[in-house]
């Protein structure tokens, strides 16, 4: 035996099996359980404890169970909701009574959906006070800092992407998905000299129509879209040849970020704050044509952003 002084053997003629939970008698034997019962009720020792009687005063005391042909019964009332009728575990959910009418139906359920509909209504407008807090503070150098966190820890909370991806190697955006397959209007601007260069780059507080998600600084710029619309649930066809392939542009200017080199490093874009942790971006199909046309220098811009 593994653990030899562990329990004792039961003193019965016939068992004397090992009990590791041994009953002892008053007259000092020892059983196990089947045989201390046996040894309580034989009426040969006077120690032995008398087994108790559970005497109902009638049998109104017992509940019987509603259902047809069922004969159990219960110490304890159990009640259907619909007909007040005690029922069974076994019979506890029966199709017997009477279907709800429309009217009682309706009111139930708006009974549980009045306080749900009254708290997303609530947190819709407490989002939109957030905002404008946010978008406030933002104007103000003392507070930015301040105010970037909250931004970035609202995005946190709700960001999807693939568990695989480290804490540490996490970065967070707000991803605008488009609304059709078709692809958009841009612009294509070849001189570099002639773009408005934008000085810093600001956050948009606002979430709306916006999905959270995470990627990884590790990642290059085409697999961070492969998973972006893998969170989103966009249709992706980038690394099949087709008339449109997917791009991202950043929703303060319409910029597109990297529109032909797919290998560029997600953290050498944020190092060149090319893109702003917590930024709102735009995901859309452009023509594949007009990829294949830009040369090295060229830069593309949406149209609705220009």
């Amino acid at each position: 035996m593994e653990f030899p002084s562990l329990g004792e053997h039961c003193q019965n003629s016939i068992c004397n099996q090992v009990d590791f939970l041994p009953l002892q008698c008053k007259c000092g034997m020892v059983f196990c359980r089947v045989h201390f019962t046996e040894h309580c009720v034989s009426g040969e020792c006077e120690l032995a404890p008398k087994p108790r009687d559970i005497n109902l005063q009638s049998d109104d005391h017992i509940y019987r169970c509603s259902e047809s042909g069922c004969r159990k019964g219960n110490l304890h009332e159990m009640l259907c909701n619909k007909c007040q009728k005690h029922y069974c575990i076994e019979h506890r959910f029966h199709p017997s009574c009477p279907e709800i009418d429309d009217e009682t139906m309706a009111a139930k359920i708006e009974q549980f959906e009045a306080p749900r509909r009254q708290f997303q209504e609530a947190n819709k407008h407490l989002q939109e006070k957030i905002t404008e807090n946010i978008r406030k503070a933002l104007q103000s150098s003392a507070k930015v800092k301040t105010a970037s966190k909250i931004h970035l820890m609202r995005i946190k909370q709700k960001a999807l992407g693939p568990k695989s991806v480290s804490t540490a190697d996490r970065v967070y955006f707000a991803i605008k998905k488009p609304a059709n397959y078709q692809a958009k209007n841009v612009k294509v601007v070849s001189d570099i000299d002639s773009i408005t260069k934008i000085e810093s780059v600001t956050l948009d507080p606002d979430l709306k129509d916006t999905v959270p998600v995470f990627i990884s600084t590790k990642w290059s710029l085409g697999r961070a879209i492969d998973s972006i619309c893998d969170s989103c649930n966009i249709k992706n066809e980038n690394n099949k040849m087709g008339d449109t392939k997917l791009r991202l542009f950043r929703q303060l200017d319409g910029y597109c970020i990297s529109p032909l080199k797919m290998d560029v490093n997600v953290s050498e874009l944020l190092s060149k704050e090319v893109l702003l942790e917590g930024d709102k971006l735009v995901i859309e199909y452009i023509d594949s044509n007009v990829i294949n046309s830009l040369n090295e220098t060229a830069q593309i811009f949406l149209l609705d952003n220009c």
